[in-house]
């Protein structure tokens, strides 16, 4: 496997729920032996259209919250790294969300774990849409996590489409099914059928399950086939449905601890439609959830 987790940078802002997410980064560190590169954002004011309708704003005022957050930082350090961690710690002055995957990219990190308010609104820096725009623009793997506290591994969830960022997700599932499991894996396969094309087939009396395609349920088996010779523990579950309903559905049901999916995926009648859908399941999945890009960018 491509796949390593040796470092994992993880956003805070000191928040409880930034707090959640620490937790959950720490009980995957130890595992793999990573090292965790704690990272705090001063947000930076996006100045208005007319530069002279711009408050002025103290140069001491941001020294003071630097100096601040810096002395946050090195609190947790200091307790990660009396119970064996390795901590690195920094502060930056940005504006959230692009300003986070930036720092991956210059820390070389190899996963992000970072908390994401979900449906219930708090006023944090890293938290919310700042999420959604790390999804979208990290170059690794993104952990959000809204319940934080231990992470297990039991039962992981792996959306497939058959796209390289599916695969890449199963990939990174398949490493932390061994590493942090053992886990169960239950690859998902949802088939978005049109309202139109849905009661076409009920009127001529088809169920819907007859017109999924046959080549992805063999594809599912071939998959299955890899993943038991590899030791793992396995299912499939394909159904009918938009795939962010499907998958939501499926982790409830399965009561799976993660969720993992690619952010880009094929468009068409028998795939996920990710990238958007990556995005509406990080937003609205209460378990974490693992976005994986298409290629490294690294």
């Amino acid at each position: 496997m491509s796949f390593q987790v040796k470092k994992i940078l993880v956003p805070t802002d000191f928040s409880e729920h930034a707090q959640r997410a620490l937790e959950s980064a720490v009980s995957l560190a130890r595992p793999f032996g990573a090292s965790l590169h704690l990272l705090h954002v001063v947000q930076m004011p996006v100045l208005p259209t007319m530069p002279e309708a711009a408050p002025v704003v103290p140069v001491t005022f941001w020294q003071e919250l630097r100096e601040h957050a810096l002395r946050n930082l090195e609190k947790q350090k200091a307790k990660l790294a009396s119970s064996g961690l390795r901590i690195e710690t920094e502060v930056i002055e940005d504006v959230p969300g692009f300003a986070i995957a930036a720092a991956a990219e210059r820390a070389k990190a190899d996963l992000i774990v970072m908390g994401s308010r979900g449906l219930t609104g708090l006023k944090h820096v890293v938290l919310g849409s700042v999420a959604e725009r790390t999804v979208r623009s990290a170059p690794c793997p993104v952990l959000t996590v809204k319940q934080g506290g231990e992470l297990r591994v039991r039962k992981i969830l792996v959306a497939m489409d058959f796209s390289p960022a599916a695969h890449r997700a199963l990939e990174l599932a398949q490493l932390l099914a061994k590493s942090a499991g053992p886990a169960h894996v239950i690859l998902v396969h949802a088939y978005y059928v049109p309202v139109e094309l849905e009661q076409y087939m009920i009127a001529r009396g088809k169920a819907i399950p007859d017109i999924l395609s046959p080549e992805a349920t063999k594809d599912l088996e071939a998959i299955i086939t890899k993943l038991q010779a590899a030791g793992l523990s396995c299912e499939y579950v394909a159904a009918a449905g938009a795939p962010e309903s499907v998958i939501a559905d499926v982790a409830k049901d399965k009561k799976v601890d993660l969720v993992a999916l690619g952010t880009h995926g094929r468009r068409g009648l028998s795939h996920l439609f990710m990238g958007s859908v990556a995005e509406s399941v990080v937003r609205h999945c209460e378990q974490p959830v693992l976005t994986v890009r298409a290629a490294a960018a690294k």
